[in-house]
């Protein structure tokens, strides 16, 4: 009887993955809604800053913030990989990770 219900866990495991994966967005239309959000600065700078955090941390931005550290601009990323989701705090004139990652 065990071994029935470890099946049905695993189908059902199956079935929300599947789910999940069709269900999200289109890589196209995250990166839209990144390039469509306004810039608090330098306009495309945030872009390069964004394109350089998914390099650094092999994970996708699915939302960027503006907010402030110490006085100083900021962006805060919330980084999706297949193992977590994370944020991270940035400069947002310079890249410079403050917190997070």
């Amino acid at each position: 009887m065990s071994a029935v219900w470890g099946r049905w866990a695993v189908a059902k495991l199956a079935v929300v993955s599947a789910i999940a994966v069709t269900c999200s967005p289109a890589p196209a239309l995250a990166q839209q809604r990144l390039v469509d959000r306004p810039a608090a600065n330098q306009g495309g700078n945030n872009d390069r800053i964004i394109d350089a955090i998914q390099k650094r941390y092999h994970a996708r931005v699915v939302r960027v913030a503006d907010t402030q550290v110490n006085g100083r601009a900021a962006l805060e990323l919330r980084l999706l990989s297949d193992q977590r989701v994370w944020t991270v705090v940035v400069d947002a004139r310079s890249g410079e990770v403050l917190s997070g990652g």
